[in-house]
This record gives structure tokens, sequence and C-alpha cells, in this order.
């Protein structure tokens, strides 16, 4: 059975692994997988601050503290991303109701009335 320190040691192996590929993710573009990293974070996080009491496991808090500046570092760019991608959505929505408005104008008049395609009879 593992110590508390050696169980220490292979979760933070392996949210060190995770955050290197959500770097990697993020560095792709490939925000989906970037998020999807994020979500598998949390439970290991959990059991490492469970851990973090037990004698010896407090040796490891540099790698930590290393580890926690480098997800704030990924957590900045992944807020940055979803903030451009908001906007982006809002001057989208902005031409679509820009092009709702002026269409009329370009559908007016006897053409207008006639359908566009017609069974044959």
């Amino acid at each position: 059975m593992e110590t508390p320190v050696q169980t220490a040691r292979r979760l933070l192996g392996a949210l060190e692994d995770l955050v290197g590929h959500e770097g990697m993710y993020l560095r792709g573009g490939r925000y989906d997988l970037a998020a999807a990293v994020r979500g598998r974070l949390d439970p290991l996080v959990n059991q490492l601050v469970a851990l973090s009491t037990a004698p010896g496991v407090s040796a490891l808090q540099p790698r930590v503290a290393a580890l926690v500046r480098l997800s704030e570092v990924h957590s900045t760019l992944m807020a940055e991303k979803q903030e451009e991608f908001a906007a982006e959505i809002k001057r989208t929505d902005r031409a679509r109701h820009r092009a709702a408005q002026v269409a009329p104008a370009y559908v007016s008049g006897p053409a207008a009335s006639v359908p566009r395609f017609q069974a044959a009879g």
C-alpha cells in the first residue's frame, strides 16, 4: 500500500501531466480539449488537498506552487479566449440583426410575390 507521500507524488505527477496537456491544447487552439482537461483536474486536486496534512507531503510544496502558477496562466488564457469568443458572438448577432433589417429592401417588388420554385404541373 502506498504511503501518503507516495500517493501525493503520484497525484502530483498526474496533475503535472494533465496541466501539460492543457497547455499543449491551448497553444494548438483546441480550447474544447483544454476545457475537458480542466474538468478532469478537480478530483485529483481534491485528493491532493486531503493528503496535504500528512507528514512529509509538505516537501512537495515547490512542485505544487509551480503547478498552480502554470495553471493560473492557463486559466488566464482561457478567460481571454472566452471573452474574445463572446465579443465575436456579439458582432455576429449585430451583423445578423442589420442584415435582417435591410433584407426587405432587396426582396420587395413584383419578384417578391412570385414563388422562387414551382413544381411542374
